[in-house]
């Protein structure tokens, strides 16, 4: 983010996006909750819609420095997959006004839907990579790589969504080793010895 007037918008628009909804927020609650005069906001976007995007661009930016810098040459396939469920988790509960905004306004309208799958994008690709290694390394069996890398980011999403409704103070974190377990282990029963 450029600027100290950009990174004030920024914030105050993931309060008021959260608390009211994209709708329902307004320009005139972005900028009292800013602290700037609303044609500021204008001078930096040309409309709410065009200040959701660099919301979520920025968001998504985020999310991808977060999660994948916890990963490490030495790591393998399946402590990566464990690393991303953990960081992800952590972020959304690092930043979870914008978990909410980006995960429950991006699915109502189909414009914002497709600009926030754009986005994504470059994140679930990594993701992708990762599960790749594991089939070379022969630890994962999938056939199809990226909807495994999407069904992983969809799934420990919306379950973090999920829970933050529910519980406003509850650690994502926690549940890291149940969703960790799903995630390598799959739904299969377990063999009995």
């Amino acid at each position: 983010m450029a600027s100290v007037k950009t990174r004030l918008i920024f914030r105050a628009a993931v309060d008021v996006f959260s608390e009211r909804g994209f709708e329902k927020a307004t320009m005139d609650e972005i900028a009292a909750k800013a602290r700037v005069a609303k044609g500021t906001i204008y001078y930096h976007f040309k409309s709410k819609e065009e200040l959701f995007v660099f919301l979520v661009e920025q968001g998504t930016e985020l999310l991808h420095e977060n999660v994948l810098s916890h990963l490490t040459e030495e790591m393998d396939a399946q402590e990566k997959i464990r690393e991303i469920i953990r960081a992800q988790l952590a972020f959304f509960t690092a930043y979870r006004d914008f978990c909410i905004i980006i995960l429950r306004e991006t699915w109502g309208d189909e414009a914002r839907h497709r600009e926030f799958r754009r986005m994504l994008v470059h994140y679930v690709h990594s993701i992708r990579q990762v599960i790749e290694q594991g089939i070379e390394e022969q630890v994962f069996s999938v056939e199809n790589a990226e909807i495994a890398a999407w069904s992983l980011f969809g799934s420990t999403s919306i379950t973090a969504l999920h829970h933050l409704f529910a519980d406003k103070t509850v650690d994502l974190v926690a549940l890291a080793p149940a969703m960790q377990e799903i995630a390598l282990g799959g739904l299969h029963a377990k063999e009995i010895t």
